[in-house]
């Protein structure tokens, strides 16, 4: 989030008092910084869930807060929360916009807490069946997904995604689809990020790194260190800074700054003071292959540069977006996929810090100075900087403002089932399609009394008709067997 500097000095400072303020549009109510219960907020968001890489997003953010002699009913109103500091009120940083889910009074005292969603909650849900069947088809995904927002009533930051252009051809007839399956189905097929930003709109956030960012990791910022009491008397100037930098001696690895400022993607935030935080020893492989199936017995197509193959496939399984297109199609598709994905990679972790309210999952990083004990053996302690790239963040107090990030991710990445209820859907349109074959080969079969009589030359004989479930050892004279068939959906 853009903020000033003035803003994160404030935010990094332990004096600096905090304030929240809550408003609830519909009603034109406001809620005071006094009426709110004091280190009762809680803010969590994520742009990725589970112990692997998958770029879909799709998660709702939900935020938590207690307030005294809150007299009007706010259940099912929208609520937008910001936060500023002594100093720094005329830029305040908004924390959320949503829903309230529920107010619930606590006991008998004046208190009521509150939890609320963002949108994708509620409207997420909406069944989009008949909205699916009215589309003109052919049309291009990005046709798909502005008439889709539109129709659910959530409005999408403006950007331009891979495979916009996709033209797509109704494959299938759902008696039930959710909206947030779709819009997850959009941001895989894209290789994005999806997440319901600060300000109430549907965000695409692209991966850090892919293969036009010049560089795959975090760095430091500048503003890292801005009080020279870090490091008093030593280190050189840097350029635009005014106090000293950390010299080269503390910080010999050239890890430390792997791009120049024009290069790098995402700017790490620094602590130099943390309560917690633990890493894992290895980073997150980058993709170096994107496969696009329908299923595990699909092979589908897949695109990597190089020799041809890949150790790190990303496989996009089941996607309603992919099916029933051409081999030729759905190689451009994962071509575009992989430029927006490649780059990406990091070290999972999860910390304990004083809060910043401005730091946004899927945008942002952090980084933190430790001591590296592996090359303090001569006495002389020595510091390295590791950076990390925040995919989950917990926000919670307001004095004590407090953030938990973290990122989880395995070194390399595994196969993944796309949402379930598309799947299941596609499931039904197949079974559908088989039923109506089996039921037009049963009809062939089938005959009338005189059509019998023709057929077989019965000439007035008496054929008995019967519907078994398999076919008889023994076949008994004048009669016509219909084998049934039974279509399970599971």
């Amino acid at each position: 989030m853009e903020v000033s500097e003035r803003v994160k000095e404030a935010y990094n400072s332990d004096s600096t008092n905090k304030y929240v303020s809550i408003f609830f549009p519909e009603i034109n109510r406001e809620v005071m910084p006094e009426q709110i219960e004091m280190e009762s907020l809680r803010l969590n968001e994520s742009v990725m869930a589970g112990s692997n890489v998958e770029f879909v997003g799709g998660i709702s953010s939900v935020f938590q807060i207690r307030i005294w002699k809150l007299q009007e009913d706010v259940k099912g109103k929208r609520i937008t929360v910001r936060m500023h500091t002594d100093g720094t009120g005329d830029e305040p940083v908004t924390l959320f916009n949503g829903i309230v889910d529920s107010a619930v009074k606590q006991g008998n005292r004046q208190i009521k807490e509150i939890t609320a969603y963002d949108e994708l909650y509620t409207k997420g849900n909406t069944n989009v069946s008949e909205w699916y069947k009215s589309l003109k088809f052919p049309v291009t995904l990005r046709d798909v997904r502005d008439s889709l927002f539109a129709h659910v009533g959530l409005e999408q930051v403006e950007t331009d995604l891979p495979n916009d252009g996709v033209q797509i051809k109704k494959q299938y007839n759902p008696s039930s689809l959710q909206a947030v399956s779709v819009i997850r189905a959009v941001c895989q097929i894209n290789g994005v990020f999806g997440i319901i930003n600060r300000q109430g709109m549907f965000e695409y956030r692209i991966p850090p790194g892919g293969a036009e960012a010049g560089t795959t990791a975090p760095y430091p910022s500048v503003t890292m260190f801005p009080s020279g009491r870090l490091f008093p008397g030593t280190g050189v100037q840097a350029a635009g800074m005014t106090a000293p930098y950390p010299s080269a001696a503390m910080f010999p690895s050239e890890q430390l700054f792997p791009g120049s400022v024009v290069q790098a993607v995402m700017q790490a935030e620094g602590f130099s003071f943390y309560k917690a935080l633990s890493h894992e020893e290895f980073v997150v492989k980058p993709v170096d292959m994107v496969t696009i199936r329908n299923s595990e017995d699909d092979g589908g197509v897949s695109y990597t540069e190089g020799d041809g193959t890949g150790s790190n496939n990303y496989i996009i399984q089941g996607n309603m977006f992919s099916y029933g297109l051409e081999k030729s199609v759905l190689m451009g598709m994962a071509e575009r996929i992989y430029r927006n994905v490649c780059g990406f990679t990091y070290i999972p972790f999860s910390s304990d810090n004083n809060g910043l309210p401005y730091i946004e999952c899927g945008l942002d990083a952090v980084s933190y100075v430790m001591i590296d004990y592996g090359r303090s053996d001569d006495g002389n302690t020595v510091y390295e900087q590791k950076a990390f790239c925040v995919l989950n963040r917990e926000l919670t107090g307001i004095q004590a403002l407090r953030d938990s990030y973290s990122a989880q991710g395995e070194e390399y990445q595994t196969e993944f089932i796309t949402d379930l209820q598309t799947q299941i859907d596609i499931l039904k349109k197949k079974n559908t399609q088989e039923t109506q074959e089996t039921q037009q080969q049963i009809e062939d079969y089938t005959y009338s009394r005189d059509e019998i009589d023709q057929k077989f030359g019965a000439g007035g004989a008496c054929w008995d008709i019967q519907s078994v479930p398999v076919l008889p050892t023994t076949l008994a004279a004048n009669t016509v067997y219909l084998i049934q068939v039974e279509t399970v959906v599971e």
